[in-house]
């Protein structure tokens, strides 16, 4: 499940990426058939890898049709040799234990869209957090979904948990659906505090046309809302957006 809106400033934060020198990993905890995953995993540079948790099934790896269309998928868009798949559920995972499927290495996206439970989705925030390189990116699922009105409320509380210096995570910006509850649902994305402002800047600059406004959201001054009303329009970071991005912010990493 992933919309065209999403896809769009997804791909700006990769952009932004490397255009600051940002390295490592990407994750997803929560799979499904790997819209996300694949998009992350044609995003790696060399030397990275993409590594993807689910617990295929109630009974964990029961789900056989679900692996095997996942891997159709990655094999039909030739991203199979660069993700590691792991049978598991998150939520018995410490990050301990994620940094070893990591093999020590950091995250520079990490994808959360894992079980939709208050308390579920702030372990999976915690657990992302933990491996998320310093210059990362989080960008967690279902914001506002009416489907699952617990992942919202995890949100907030995972905002106010920054606030209140439990982690140093804010929001940089809120995607707004841009389609049926079927096909996905809104995002927010979170930066470490550092380099929350360069992110913010760079994703109003490369996403403009869709930007509807900039709001206060979970305590946390001028995050970005992007709207979709039609097809998304991405700018590319050529040298003259570029230039203004350095005027704006400097060197951010």
């Amino acid at each position: 499940m992933l919309q065209t809106g999403s896809i769009s400033v997804l791909l700006s934060v990769f952009e932004l990426q490397d255009a600051f020198g940002v390295e490592g990993d990407v994750a997803e905890i929560g799979v499904f058939h790997g819209k996300t995953l694949i998009l992350m995993a044609h995003a790696l540079n060399e030397g990275e890898r993409a590594v993807a948790i689910d617990i295929f099934g109630r009974t964990l790896g029961s789900d056989r049709a679900m692996q095997d269309q996942l891997n159709a998928n990655l094999a039909r868009f030739g991203c199979a040799d660069a993700c590691d798949i792991v049978i598991a559920n998150s939520l018995d995972l410490s990050p301990a234990d994620f940094r070893a499927k990591l093999g020590n290495a950091s995250v520079r996206l990490f994808s959360v869209d894992g079980d939709h439970a208050r308390d579920a989705v702030l372990h999976d925030l915690a657990l992302a957090e933990a491996v998320l390189a310093p210059n990362g990116v989080i960008a967690a699922d279902d914001l506002f979904n009416e489907w699952y009105p617990g992942v919202t409320e995890a949100f907030y509380d995972f905002c106010r948990a920054g606030r209140d210096g439990a982690h140093d995570l804010e929001p940089i910006a809120f995607v707004a659906p841009n389609g049926p509850v079927e096909t996905g649902a809104g995002k927010l994305l979170f930066a470490r505090k550092p380099f929350a402002r360069a992110y913010k800047a760079g994703l109003k600059l490369l996403n403009q046309p869709d930007l509807k406004h900039c709001d206060p959201f979970g305590g946390f001054a001028d995050v970005p809302h992007f709207c979709f009303r039609d097809r998304p329009v991405r700018r590319p970071l050529d040298p003259v957006l570029r230039a203004i991005l350095d005027e704006i912010v400097g060197s951010p990493v």
